[in-house]
This record gives C-alpha cells, sequence and structure tokens, in this order.
C-alpha cells in the first residue's frame, strides 16, 4: 500500500465514528424539537389562561411544526442506526472497535 492508501478497515472504521458522531447530533436536535413542542403546549396554556379561553392557531403551528420535525429526526436517526448496525456486521472491525 501506498502512503495515501488506507485499508477497508480504517474505512470501516471512519464511517463508524461518523455516524456516532451523526447519531449524537440527530439525538440533541430531536431533544430541541421536544423542547420547542413543550414550549407551544406552555404557551398555549399561558395564552388560554390554564385551558379557560379560546386561543390563536400560533402555539397549534408551533406545536404541529415541532412534532413534524421530531418525527423526521427520529427517521433519520433509526436510518443512522441501521446503517452503523449493518457497519458492525460485516465482521470487518476488529473486536476492540466492535464495542464503541
Amino acid at each position: 500500500m501506498g502512503e495515501g492508501d488506507i485499508s477497508q478497515e480504517q474505512l470501516e472504521t471512519f464511517r463508524l465514528r461518523n455516524l456516532r458522531d451523526r447519531i449524537y447530533h440527530f439525538n440533541m436536535i430531536s431533544y430541541a424539537a421536544m423542547t420547542v413542542f413543550l414550549a407551544g403546549f406552555g404557551w398555549y396554556w399561558w395564552e388560554t389562561d390554564s385551558f379557560q379561553q379560546q386561543s390563536s392557531s400560533r402555539p397549534f403551528i408551533l406545536m404541529g411544526l415541532s412534532a413534524v420535525a421530531y418525527l423526521v429526526i427520529r427517521v433519520l436517526l433509526f436510518r443512522a442506526r441501521q446503517q452503523k448496525k449493518a457497519i458492525r456486521s460485516k465482521g470487518l472491525l476488529s473486536q476492540n472497535l466492535n464495542r464503541k
């Protein structure tokens, strides 16, 4: 192998680390979407004076958009975890790297 060549194991290790980072970021974004949803619900609760009055549609729009964002992120997270599982199942990585 030349100086710039990388082995298949090194490439798979890089992909696994990249997926690990992507999964972490997807988790953080899903937490943010949940927080925005709860903020929208709090806004609705505040605007309706503890559910006693009529509310505008703005809190519902915020809750709806954050719920859709959460679902999309969860689908992307599921796909990333499946890709990570596929890389690990190939058996190309050493046992030590497989545990991380």
